[in-house]
């Protein structure tokens, strides 16, 4: 092979590799803006309900210098149905004392197909 022919093989290869990653970044990136888009949509048309915390545990994330956290959570219906649901999201750091074992919160669900969609009022979703 001479140099011509291994160049353009790396240039090739160079854009091929580009293309790819550009790909993959911009469909997480839309994947994410669709998570949020939803996140969004529940808690402007959900249901209101209560929700009984039973555990609280930090995660490794944060969002606009916000902790992420994980809630076991036992949410009560209107009709005062209950059901049992695990919710991530992110909060204040000062709102932090209102999330722990053994607090009510408020919360908005949707069922979305089989399954209830629930989201934590007062949590943290940026707006883009």
């Amino acid at each position: 092979m001479n140099s011509t022919t291994i160049i353009t093989l790396l240039i090739i290869f160079g854009l091929t590799t580009g293309l790819i990653t550009l790909i993959v970044a911009l469909k997480s990136v839309r994947t994410h803006l669709k998570a949020q888009q939803s996140r969004k949509e529940i808690l402007a048309d959900g249901i209101k309900a209560k929700a009984l915390i039973h555990s609280v545990q930090q995660t490794s994330s944060t969002m606009g210098g916000r902790p992420g956290i994980q809630l076991d959570l036992t949410v009560t219906q209107e009709d005062g149905q209950t059901f049992r649901t695990t919710v991530e999201t992110f909060i204040s750091v000062v709102d932090i004392p209102h999330y722990q074992n053994g607090a009510v919160i408020d919360v908005r669900y949707k069922m979305i197909g089989n399954e209830r969609k629930v989201e934590v009022e007062n949590a943290y979703i940026p707006s883009a």
